[in-house]
């Protein structure tokens, strides 16, 4: 079943007239709803609408101004208050968008996934998501079999480790894994980095990568997984990318590519920065701050 704009319009504005007395300014509130939902919107893909060019800011100074900001960011701007509260649109929203981060915490990578992209599939020594919510410690770790699973590349020695990493939002590996691996790839190859045997783990912390990068005598890892969700985020990936890695190597040692997703850092982008950052950290033997503040950014 399909709603025109016209009609979700009017049920708004009827919800609004049943709870309180409706002034000129709370129609005006129902309709900027309805026109900022939209028919389409309402069975899109979470995630993946565009930011739409509208702000609810009464009066402004500058309309045009204030449109190129909110369009150019998924962030709250301009969303005006009623009183000491947030409109409804607003607080609508935002639900939304909490309900869009819990559901990518609990969401799942399908089990054949690593095995129709061509990467080996692992796992932490968590058992369930809840262990791995609660003792984030047990996600640092492949349990045994996965160990076992990786023996016969022991001392493989690639140039970059690749792994893909379930993380805090599985759902983002399955909307942005498979094009961010493809891109890694591409720009690996064009820089002449030699990758070694693509890795998932299942409920992967960040630190897996250490264990991982040190059991194949790896120059470099790089783990991409998806990250702690925000408001309306549940899709994006981060790129950690450590040289020398070593067990329980300080995040002050790796670079992070965040934001990756299709309104935020693109796949390809990210993976050209990622090929920059490696560059200048093999050379250097280090990686992190050693690097310098907001290296690699362009």
């Amino acid at each position: 079943m399909t709603y025109d704009r016209e009609t979700i319009a009017r049920v708004v504005r009827e919800v609004l007239s049943e709870n309180a007395p409706v002034s000129d300014t709370r129609n005006r509130d129902a309709d900027r709803t309805a026109t900022m939902i939209g028919a389409a919107a309402l069975h899109a893909s979470r995630c993946e609408r565009p930011v739409p060019p509208l702000h609810a800011i009464d009066n402004p100074a500058d309309e045009t101004v204030i449109e190129r900001l909110v369009g150019s960011s998924p962030s709250q701007i301009a969303v005006g208050h009623r009183g000491l509260r947030f409109k409804t649109d607003l607080y609508l929203r935002m639900r939304e968008g909490h309900a869009d981060a819990k559901d990518a915490v609990r969401s799942e990578v399908p089990d054949d996934w690593a095995n129709d992209h061509g990467l080996r599939p692992l796992k932490s020594r968590c058992e369930h998501r809840d262990e791995y919510l609660l003792y984030p410690n047990h996600g640092r770790r492949l349990d045994d079999a996965s160990l076992s699973a990786i023996a016969d590349l022991r001392g493989s020695r690639p140039d970059v480790q690749l792994i893909i990493g379930d993380g805090l939002s599985p759902n983002a590996v399955v909307k942005n894994g498979t094009e961010s691996l493809q891109e890694l790839h591409r720009a690996l190859g064009a820089a002449g980095m030699q990758t070694g045997q693509d890795l998932y783990v299942k409920f992967a912390r960040i630190g897996v990568a250490d264990e991982i990068g040190v059991a194949v005598e790896a120059r470099s890892t790089v783990i991409v997984v998806g990250e702690r969700p925000g408001l309306g985020t549940g899709d994006s990936l981060s790129f950690y990318i450590a040289v020398a890695p070593k067990l329980d190597q300080d995040n002050a040692e790796k670079n992070c590519i965040s934001n990756v997703r299709q309104i935020g850092i693109k796949p390809h982008e990210a993976a050209d920065l990622t090929v920059g950052i490696l560059k200048r950290a093999l050379e250097l033997g280090r990686g992190g701050v050693a690097l310098g503040f907001g290296f690699g950014r362009t």
